[in-house]
């Protein structure tokens, strides 16, 4: 009787997984049925110009993200249909599993289309606020741990330093793991350091500090 449990038990589990990733491969799929139909000079139709501020054309030609026009990465085969539907304002990140696997892909090992996904990522901590903001802070902290020297770059080519800010602030805010006591902020900010000095040069070390205790101040 036991053993038929556990047998039962798992297909239940093996089932709603397989659910789950049927559902996301089939919105996927609408969203992108809806957005390759879109030419490279027309705006995307949708009620909530979240977008506003993005300074887009929605024409891939002309825009461009990290010195490259947005048809390098949209044009790409592996390119994901998600991100693609982002970028035409199709798909408006919210708070569901569809907007934690979208920005997850920010830390992708495909160079070419990382800074695609990073841009997703930053433009989403933009306009995160309410339940949105739970889930922006721990992609933007894996982003961070794993590649601290592109990260630099990418916050110092904003000299206002709101980039900065919005990244401390997001990961201050939601980036914290399971194992983490929130309570207990120098032992977190050594797990972050350690990774992110692992992933890069020693000479970064002092901004790694600062960055980090930016992120997890010392609670009062």
């Amino acid at each position: 009787m036991k053993n038929y449990f556990l047998i039962l038990l798992s297909f239940i589990l093996f089932s709603c997984s397989q659910k789950k990733d049927s559902d996301i491969k089939a919105l996927e799929s609408k969203i992108l049925d809806s957005t390759i139909k879109i030419r490279p000079e027309q705006k995307p139709s949708t009620n909530d110009n979240y977008q506003v501020g993005f300074h887009l054309t929605h024409n891939i030609e002309v825009d461009s993200i990290e010195g490259k026009p947005v048809k390098f990465y949209i044009e790409n085969k592996n390119c994901d249909s998600l991100a693609i539907a982002f970028y035409y304002g199709k798909y408006r990140p919210t708070d569901d599993y569809l907007t934690e696997n979208l920005l997850d892909l920010s830390s992708t090992n495909d160079k070419k289309l990382r800074p695609f996904y990073r841009w997703i990522l930053d433009k989403t901590i933009e306009i995160s606020d309410g339940a949105l903001a739970e889930y922006s802070g721990i992609p933007a902290r894996k982003y961070a741990e794993k590649f601290p020297g592109e990260l630099f770059n990418f916050l110092d080519s904003d000299t206002s330093k709101t980039r900065y800010s919005n990244w401390t602030d997001i990961i201050s805010y939601s980036g914290f793991y399971e194992t983490d006591d929130y309570k207990k902020p120098k032992l977190i900010r050594k797990k972050m350091q350690a990774e992110m000095i692992k992933n890069s040069s020693t000479k970064l070390q002092n901004r790694i500090v600062k960055f980090t205790l930016d992120c997890f101040p010392d609670v009062n």
